[in-house]
Formats: structure tokens, sequence, C-alpha cells
């Protein structure tokens, strides 16, 4: 009985082990193609190792491409060695050649309308407009004001008749408030006399007339005088083909010139005026008749930063002090420009802002904080678009012109005694860049004998047109895999 337990223990097991011995000795004489002894040579080999940093173009390209550029921004700006001058390069993600500061900051002369402009659009927002309104306390009773009639300023910089205008040979970006659709606007509403008079009523700012700029500068007319209810940017005289700022006469009282100026255009269009212009506070509770809109601030940074308006930026600053702390002043205006750059992380060492136009030669900035605000915000956004362009619009038109950046920079200009500014965006036109590739830049120089144009331009335009060609260096074919080799 043990015997035959054994033998069926082991039955399954055995039987098992044939099975797998035959089929060995099958597949052993099965007629599969044997290994090669020889090795194969193959006719092609790689021209390019496999851990070669060609494999990898583009991440190789940009170091390249910023240490050329940057050796070519530091050869460039070696004219500057010794001179009261900065500059600063930045492609949005690390700053391209040797950033160069003045202890305390430069003059930055108008290229402190983009702190202006920035903090407005940041502050007040992009659809923003003033609103300039016609009020009575009396309102219309059967066409007739028994009378006055406010003019009521909401601090419009260009709040300008067709005349004003007229005078210049470029004005599709000189976005504005047409005065004379105001008057329109009254004589719709019903409006055939006023048995009192127009009232200017510029309360909504303070009555301070001017920066705390140098008298050569408002002898020059580099604005006219400030107030929240301005008409003709507060020059009442003019000549018909802008020449020079000189040739203009302002106003000593803007508010009584905006109610002369309206006075005038309600008499063209038939309505009675009994009295002359005057200027004065609107009663509370008195009825509105009309008014009209500004176009939207996106529109009038740009008449700001394209043409350099002094008078456009600094009543944008009245409205953030108006805004922020309650007072449309100067100072309360400045006050919220920095503390907005502080709150933004922006770099503000050296930084001092004491008017919205930079006419102020107190202000002081750095092509560093330059640099930083406008990569912060790129061409693309309403800051950028408010830039005047290369070869084409406002203060660059004659500028650049058949260069490399015709077309291509973006820029704010400065222009002060001693004090040449350029400051804003260079698009790449590198064959093989990416679509949309630019850099931020800015370049001020503070020189008591930099006075001739030529010698700015010579400063200026060599980095810009440089600019262009970033990213320059070895191209992506270049740095990518060679076909491989034959032979």
């Amino acid at each position: 009985m043990r015997l035959l337990r054994t033998l069926r223990r082991w039955a399954l097991p055995a039987l098992l082990g044939i099975v797998a011995l035959g089929a060995w000795q099958a597949a052993d004489r099965a007629d599969f193609d044997r290994v090669a002894t020889t090795p194969v040579v193959y006719e092609q080999t790689l021209s390019t190792p496999m851990l070669s940093g060609r494999r990898v173009p583009r991440t190789l390209r940009a170091p390249v491409s910023d240490d050329l550029i940057s050796a070519e921004i530091d050869r460039i700006t070696t004219v500057l060695n010794g001179q009261q001058a900065c500059v600063a390069v930045d492609n949005g993600e690390r700053t391209l050649g040797q950033v160069r500061e003045v202890a305390g900051g430069v003059i930055p002369a108008s290229n402190q309308k983009l702190l202006t402009t920035w903090a407005a659009l940041e502050i007040l927002g992009p659809d923003f407009a003033f609103t300039t309104r016609v009020t009575s306390p009396t309102g219309v009773n059967a066409g007739v004001v028994d009378g006055d009639l406010h003019l009521v300023g909401d601090g419009d910089p260009f709040l300008v008749t067709e005349n004003w205008i007229a005078q210049f040979e470029e004005s599709s970006l000189r976005f504005h408030t047409p005065l004379e659709e105001l008057a329109d606007a009254v004589v719709a509403s019903g409006v055939t006399e006023v048995t009192g008079s127009v009232v200017g009523d510029e309360s909504l700012y303070d009555d301070v007339r001017y920066g705390p700029w140098d008298n050569r500068l408002i002898i020059q007319k580099q604005s006219g005088p400030l107030s929240a209810l301005t008409v003709n940017e507060g020059f009442n005289d003019w000549p018909e083909e802008f020449r020079s700022a000189f040739q203009r006469r302002e106003t000593d009282n803007p508010p009584v010139h905006a109610a002369s100026v309206f006075t005038q255009l309600l008499r063209e269009r038939g309505v009675v005026v009994a009295g002359g212009p005057i200027a004065g506070v609107t009663p509370a509770g008195s009825v509105d008749i009309t008014s009209i809109r500004s176009p939207a601030l996106t529109q009038l940074a740009t008449h700001v930063n394209t043409y350099s308006s002094n008078l456009g930026a600094e009543l944008l600053l009245k409205r953030l002090g108006l805004v922020t702390r309650g007072q449309g002043s100067t100072e309360a205006g400045a006050a919220a420009v920095a503390e907005l750059l502080a709150e933004r992380g922006l770099p503000i060492d050296n930084v001092m802002v004491f008017d919205g136009s930079g006419l102020a030669e107190t202000n002081r900035l750095t092509c560093t904080l330059l640099a930083a605000l406008l990569a912060s915000e790129g061409p693309e956004t309403d800051l950028g678009r408010s830039l005047a362009i290369g070869g084409e619009t406002g203060s660059l038109t004659e500028r650049f012109v058949d260069a490399p950046a015709d077309g291509l920079v973006l820029a704010k200009t400065g222009t002060l005694q001693g004090v040449r500014a350029l400051s804003g965006y260079v698009w790449s036109d590198a064959e093989d860049s990416e679509e949309g590739r630019y850099v931020s830049f800015a370049q001020i120089l503070n020189d008591d004998d930099a006075v001739e144009e030529e010698q700015m331009f010579a400063i200026q335009e060599p980095l810009v047109n440089a600019l262009v060609t970033y990213p320059s260096g070895p191209s992506v074919e270049e740095l990518s895999p060679r076909e491989p080799a034959t032979g």
C-alpha cells in the first residue's frame, strides 16, 4: 500500500517532465534565424552627440542671445561713462546688459508721464471719462433760463474748440472733447435765452495754476494754467499753424475764459445771453440741463503720452489726488502715485514724485524703476498703446524713419534743459524670433551740455536700433541637431 501511494504521488510530476523535455527538443530543431556574430556597420553616423546642447536649441539659445545683446548694450552705452546717465533693459524675465544708475536718481523730464498715466489707468480705470455739465439753479422754463447758466468743470484737460485742433498738422490721436457739441446740446435741450451770465465753475480742484516748476518753464508756455475748468488748454490766442508754444497767450483766469468761449458759442447758435462771463460756484440743488463726456481715459492717456501734453498729465494728477485723498491738488496726486508704486512692489529707491508732467526738476526717477514698470505692463496694454511710435506718430514721428526701429519702437520722449530721456518698448525684428517678442528699456541723460538733438540721437538711437535684433545670436537651425552624416 505504501508503494502504491508513492507511485501515485510522483506519477503526474514525472509525466509533466517528459512533456517539457520533448518540447525543448522540438524547439531546438525549429527553423529560427540565428543572431549574427559579426557587428553590423551602418552607412550613417550621428554628427551631434546624444548629450549635446544642440538637442535643446531653444533652451540653449536664450542665454547665448542674452549674452550677445548684453555685450552690445554695454558696448553702445560706454559713451555714457562718466556722465549722469542711467540705462536699463529688461526682457520680462531678466535684465540685459549692465544696469547703470546715478546716485540719488535722475531728472526724468517727460518720462514722468509714464508714472502718471499708469497710475491714472490703475486707479481711475481705463473707461474713466470726465463729464462737463451745464446746469441752472432755476432750470429751463419755456426755453428761458431765468438767471445764470453754469458751466461746471470736471477736470477735462482737452475740452477744446475746433480752431484749437485745427492748428496741428497731426491731430488723429489728439483725443478731445468738442466744446461746440456741448453748445449744440444746450440748444437741443430747448434753451433760447439766458437772462443772466454763463458762470465758469472750477471748484472741483484747487486754483493753483502751475506745478512746482522753474519760472522759465512757465514763461516758455510749457503748460497752460491748471484748472478743473479749462478750455483750449488755458490759452486764449495762438497762431493758425502751430510753430512754437512761445507764440501762444495764456489766460489769467481759466474759468472766466471758459465761460467766455462758451458764451460766444451759444450766441453763434442764436441763444441770447444777457450777461458777460464770470466765475463762481454752482449752488446746491441746481438742475442739470445737459452734459458732455470726454473720450475714455485710454484715449486721453494716448494724447498725453503721444504728444507729451503737460497740462493733460497735471490735470490727471490732480484727479488722482481728489479720488485718493479728497484733494484735487498736485501734492495729493503726487503722493498717490508714490504710494501706488510702493504698493505694487516696484523699485522705488531714489524715486521722488513732485508733479505729473515732469516739468518739476525736483523729480527723481531711476531707469530700473521705469524698465520694471514697463515690463510689468507690456506694449499691448493700455499704457503701451498710449506711447508714440517711431517714424509714425506723435513725438517720434520724425525719429527712427527708415531705421531698423522704424515702426518697432513705442516710447515716451523727455526733454528739459540738460535732460534727454527715452523709455518704452522695442519689438523684435529677428527673423526667427517668437511672435510678439519685445524688450523694455529706459535711458535718461542728465547733462547740461547735452542740448543738441544730434547728441541726443547719437546716444539713444543706437541702443534702440540694436534692441530690434534681439534675440540675436545663433539661429535655432544652427543650434539644432545636424542631419546624419553619410560615409
